[in-house]
């Protein structure tokens, strides 16, 4: 039977996996590399659009328990802690840092980093022939459609080479980390080439140039597309966990990265009124399993195009006003007189 379409594709690993999605449908976001979810019928205020279970969120745990780098995973995570690095901070790096080393050696294993390979021979084949330009379209991609997280990762929305801008203060973790996430998965990709070109008459070949610009961009993706716990769904200011066995810590979560809209587009969807989603974890009294619940903010017709409001950016300005209360004054500080001669004055 002919290959299912990447949409469709994506909606049958949901399904295998227990989301519970009948009310939306995946569908391409103008071009094939990108989806966008869409109600697949009219949906009323207060209706659930998706749900995900713990199952399916790619947290660090799971990055531990990878055959190909989870080992050396663990190994860095146990040098952190040695070094002292307990923090909440140091294990939000860590995780974020283990979801990017993820995202990349499941990025070099389907081929889809260049558009040729560097061939140990020069590309010159017995005979005098010289070997064409080697396409990588698909023998890597659609192909490996049985590994675990292949979906998932396919769906997120990878930046080009020309958008891995790094803001000034990030600089230099971002270029350290994207280092050692090489190096990681630079086996993972050699492995992969060597199966995919072992019977192909060409020589057996590195990939060792791919392997750091697909570094640098799985770092930023996981920086970017990663949820941390979500509040309730019945109270905006509730504890801030992951719902039925999610527990706690950043994730990347099936579905939540299409409802959501890049940072630089929310904004305006919002002024526009194009919200019409809500983000949070199922209530407690509803007895469900699940980590991430989608739920509909008004009355929606079919092909409605879902965009869910991201409390992540609630999050961040929460913290950064209790940041602002807890800081305590210092030199240089406007202070207001309230006792002595200049009461009143500043």
């Amino acid at each position: 039977p002919p290959e299912p379409a990447p949409p469709r594709r994506y909606e049958l690993w949901l399904e295998e996996g227990g989301a519970r999605c009948d009310a939306v449908n995946v569908v391409p976001a103008g071009d094939a590399e990108r989806f966008a979810l869409v109600t697949s019928g009219a949906v009323a205020e207060g209706s659930t659009l998706f749900e995900v279970p713990a199952s399916m969120l790619l947290t660090a745990d799971v990055a531990l328990r990878d055959r190909t780098i989870g080992r050396d995973l663990s190994r860095i995570e146990q040098q952190q802690r040695q070094r002292g690095g307990a923090s909440a901070a140091d294990r939000t790096g860590f995780e974020t840092f283990a979801l990017a080393a993820v995202l990349a050696a499941e990025r070099v294993q389907r081929g889809a980093v260049r558009g040729r390979l560097r061939r140990q021979d020069g590309g010159v084949l017995g005979g005098g022939k010289v070997l064409p330009q080697w396409e990588v379209k698909d023998e890597l991609g659609e192909k490996a459609g049985g590994r675990r997280w292949s979906p998932l990762v396919a769906s997120l929305q990878w930046p080009a080479e020309e958008e891995c801008l790094i803001e000034e203060g990030r600089a230099e973790a971002v270029t350290a980390g994207a280092a050692l996430i090489a190096q990681l998965v630079e086996p993972v990709a050699r492995s992969a080439w060597m199966r995919t070109t072992q019977r192909s008459g060409v020589a057996q070949a590195t990939s060792e140039e791919d392997c750091g610009c697909t570094a640098v961009q799985a770092l930023l993706l996981a920086m970017e597309a990663q949820f941390g716990p979500p509040p309730p769904l019945d109270s905006a200011s509730g504890e801030r966990r992951w719902g039925g066995r999610g527990g706690g810590g950043v994730a990347l979560c099936p579905l939540a990265n299409l409802a959501v809209l890049p940072r630089e587009d929310a904004a305006a969807a919002a002024a526009a009124g194009a919200v019409n989603a809500r983000l949070g974890r199922p209530p407690d009294s509803s007895g469900s399993d699940g980590v991430l619940r989608c739920v509909a903010t008004r009355d929606l017709p079919a092909g409605a195009l879902v965009i869910a409001a991201d409390y992540r950016e609630e999050v961040e300005e929460a913290e950064a006003r209790a940041g602002e209360e807890e800081r305590p004054p210092a030199a240089g500080d406007r202070v207001t007189v309230v006792s002595g001669a200049l009461s009143g004055r500043a």
